[in-house]
């Protein structure tokens, strides 16, 4: 990999004749800024990459909860800032962060410690709902609401896919898993939603409904596409 030009960088942000190159630098770049100093790569950084962070927590815990593992998150970012190899992008690494502390959150909660394994936990029985209290379309709550009902090592895996488009290594490079149980879980996870959604769904109408919103979510893709259905014009993110 070749080094981004941090000095180029400090100079282009420092002297103010640079300010939508140093927007447009690259993750690696504004890592190596923000690691030498250069003013606002760091929050820049941070900024770009808010609100995938935001998005893992979402359908998990409550909003204040969820508020504070975001701030957790950053913060060991901040922290281990000098241990990112960059073997993978800045982002997955984030969200690798992310699902550690959720973990940690999991067994540090009372009602959790007799639980040998937090992936076999079903959140939905745990906590109250998390973003399907806000979800405006009704396949959309239906689509959170089963997918809180999964064991949550099942959860992370369809969530990573559909609301971030990560690629299976992707994905078990952030969960520390072998491929092969990623590749496993997505597979059986997605058989396991659709009779979830099934149980769920008022009508058969309503659950291809559902399931056409579900298609639409593996299709948003950011910089690629994930085979499993054609482009909507519905983002189920932004709600």
């Amino acid at each position: 990999m070749v080094e981004p030009d941090v000095s180029e960088l400090y100079h282009g942000c420092m002297l103010g004749t640079s300010i939508a190159r140093f927007a447009a630098a690259t993750d690696e770049e504004l890592l190596a800024g923000w690691r030498a100093g250069v003013a606002g790569a760091g929050e820049l950084l941070f900024e770009r990459h808010y609100e995938p962070v935001r998005r893992y927590f979402r359908n998990k815990v409550p909003a204040a909860v969820r508020r504070d593992l975001v701030q957790e998150t950053f913060l060991a970012c901040v922290q281990a800032r000098d241990r990112f190899q960059q073997r993978s992008s800045f982002r997955a690494y984030l969200l690798g962060i992310a699902h550690h502390r959720m973990i940690d959150y999991l067994r540090a909660a009372p009602r959790h410690r007799d639980t040998l394994d937090p992936g076999e936990l079903i959140l939905a029985d745990l906590c109250p709902a998390g973003e399907d209290a806000i979800a405006a379309k009704r396949e959309r709550r239906l689509l959170l609401r089963a997918l809180r009902g999964l064991p949550f090592a099942v959860q992370a895996v369809l969530e990573l896919r559909y609301w971030e488009s990560m690629s299976d290594p992707e994905i078990a490079d952030i969960l520390e898993e072998p491929l092969g149980t990623v590749k496993t879980r997505l597979r059986s996870g997605r058989l396991a939603l659709e009779a979830r959604l099934a149980e769920l769904s008022g009508s058969a109408e309503e659950l291809r409904s559902t399931l056409d919103s579900l298609q639409r979510w593996a299709s948003r893709v950011r910089g690629g596409t994930v085979p499993l259905a054609a482009p909507g014009r519905d983002d189920p993110r932004a709600d």
